[in-house]
């Protein structure tokens, strides 16, 4: 028994479950509402991280500016001469 390529497509498509079959391509599964929450937290903790290495960095560099600037002006103020 040969059965039109639609009539096979429907009778897997019903065979599939919660997948859908379309001219023998598989669909991608639907979106479960748990796994959209769990992406989103991941993405607000990657934020959150990138945000505390950036705020890391700039303070780090201020620290090393302000370092450099009170060795700059501690040589200008020595009351001796480095070549002596």
């Amino acid at each position: 028994m040969f059965l039109k390529r639609q009539e096979r497509d429907q009778i897997w498509a019903a065979d599939a479950g919660h997948r859908s079959i379309s001219v023998g391509v598989y669909s991608r599964a639907p979106e479960v509402p748990y796994v959209k929450e769990r992406r989103g937290r991941a993405v607000k903790k990657l934020l959150l991280v990138a945000l505390a290495a950036i705020g890391g960095l700039l303070v780090y560099r201020q620290i090393q500016a302000d370092r450099a600037e009170q060795d700059l002006w501690t040589e200008a103020t020595d009351s001796v001469p480095t070549g002596s």
